[in-house]
């Protein structure tokens, strides 16, 4: 081993420690709100399943869309502190900031005020949709609090402060555990309000969740305490556009990545009830397990991001490469973990003997495949687009998914229906197809650049 790379390992190892696992846990448990819902309307039936699950997903399509713009400042202030500049670092943060706002207040104002016209358009099940109708009207403002939830935490990381992040997520969970069980069955002399209690706890821990982080990021000394004028001088068209042009591959990417998504699970509404139900499990599991790895890739995507504004390519490419090989291991130790646990999931999440059957084999295809497309996701999220390579997977991920992967999807659900085994084992055969190509572009090595030096970077000093 040179000495680079033994230098590198060394790094990647105590940096791990200190940024990527408490990133990694931090996602899992922001995400892991979605299925605290799940879990515990499961006794209310299928139907609350089902609403419920469907939510989640829909929450989870905002949070994915969200994440474009947070990747794009946490992408620039990792290269800008890399740099030794925290002004620009700074400007990049305000500028964040009201482009997010901007972008959550339409889905906002979607959700609060026209999710019982659109909610039947996306399942067939007119009981389920009104349930999921709503919880979404009720938890809508949770979709701007987790905006500037995820672009403070997005900054915080790229400055190597992952404990409170991690903090707020936990205190935040558990406040949605507490509030649901006193909600949803009337415990603690709370009124009794099934899915819609679930839904008033997911809202008050969002709210809990974002008074902490901003409340860290004003009290304690972190630099991006921004003041008043500083966010209207970040609010000038110019200094928006220089962030948004370096973020809308990331945003356009996240958004059709996630549209996408949630068209799969729109359609399979349409493969029955039970699959329905069998995916509102599932949903969580993989939001979970997928939150994880995005976390890991977003640690790596700091720590490639700062090697890159510092010059330092080729312990860049060390980085990458240990990414490649943590992931590995850890998916072999997660998904054996699993199924391991499978028999236990089913009696807890199963409302019925048919869902539990269906369940069973769609989690056994899911320990087999996820790998694929958990690598795909360290590699995009973790490495290229750590060095700006935007373009590329923003065309990759439009052409396997949209030109390829749904349309064959639509064909089996609704020209040749298939079961729903098979619906499943498809959802992976754009992460299939986009394997090789990105494995490609990374030993191309086009991602190993500083954005920082670059005519076109995001600039624009905040003054203090």
């Amino acid at each position: 081993m040179s000495a680079t790379s033994a230098s590198t390992h060394r790094l990647s190892s105590y940096q791990l420690l200190s940024l990527a696992l408490p990133v990694a846990l931090q996602m899992l448990m922001q995400s892991a709100l979605g299925m605290v819902d799940v879990m515990m309307v499961a006794p209310l039936g299928a139907t609350a399943l089902a609403a419920v699950g469907l939510a989640a997903k829909l929450h989870f399509l905002t949070l994915v869309l969200q994440s474009g713009i947070a990747t794009g400042c946490s992408v620039l202030v990792a290269q800008y502190l890399g740099a030794k500049d925290l002004a620009n670092s700074r400007s990049i943060l305000a500028a964040a900031l009201w482009a997010g706002l901007g972008f959550s207040l339409p889905f906002f104002l979607a959700c609060a005020f026209g999710a019982r016209q659109w909610m039947p358009l996306i399942n067939p099940d007119a009981q389920v949709a009104a349930l999921a109708a709503e919880f979404m009207i009720i938890t809508a403002p949770a979709l701007l609090f987790t905006q500037l939830i995820v672009i403070y935490e997005g900054a915080l990381r790229a400055q190597g402060q992952t404990g409170l992040p991690m903090l707020a997520a936990m205190v935040s969970i558990l406040t949605n555990c507490a509030l649901n069980y006193g909600l949803i069955f009337g415990h603690w002399g709370l009124p009794e309000l099934g899915v819609l209690g679930a839904a008033w706890g997911t809202l008050l821990a969002r709210l809990l969740q974002l008074v902490i982080v901003v409340g860290w990021v004003y009290l304690r000394p972190s630099g991006f305490n921004l003041g008043f004028a500083q966010l209207i001088e970040a609010c000038q068209p110019a200094r928006l556009r220089r962030f948004l042009a370096f973020s809308a591959p990331l945003m356009a990417n996240y958004a059709l990545w996630g549209i996408g998504n949630t068209c799969y699970h729109a359609l399979t509404g349409f493969a029955g009830t039970e699959a329905l139900a069998a995916m509102a499990v599932m949903v969580p599991i993989e939001s979970g397990l997928f939150a994880l790895f995005v976390g890991l890739a977003s640690a790596s995507a700091v720590l490639v991001g700062r090697c890159l504004g510092a010059d330092q390519f080729e312990q860049a490419w060390y980085l990458h490469r240990y990414f490649d090989k943590l992931t590995l291991a850890l998916l072999l130790l997660l998904c054996s973990a699993l199924w391991l646990a499978h028999e236990p999931l089913l009696n807890l999440f199963a409302p019925s003997p048919e869902v539990a059957l269906v369940l069973k084999h769609t989690l056994a295809l899911f320990c087999l495949l996820v790998w694929i497309k958990v690598l795909n996701m360290v590699r995009i999220i973790g490495v290229l687009r750590a060095g700006g390579d935007n373009p590329f997977c923003l065309i990759t991920d439009t052409i396997v998914m949209w030109g390829i992967g749904l349309p064959v999807f639509a064909l089996c659900v609704f020209i040749w229906p298939q079961s729903f085994i098979t619906l499943y084992c498809l959802m992976f055969l754009e992460d299939a197809l986009k394997f090789v190509p990105v494995w490609r572009r990374i030993y191309k090595r086009r991602w190993l650049a500083n954005l920082t030096t670059q005519p076109t970077a995001p600039k624009g000093e905040i003054h203090v």
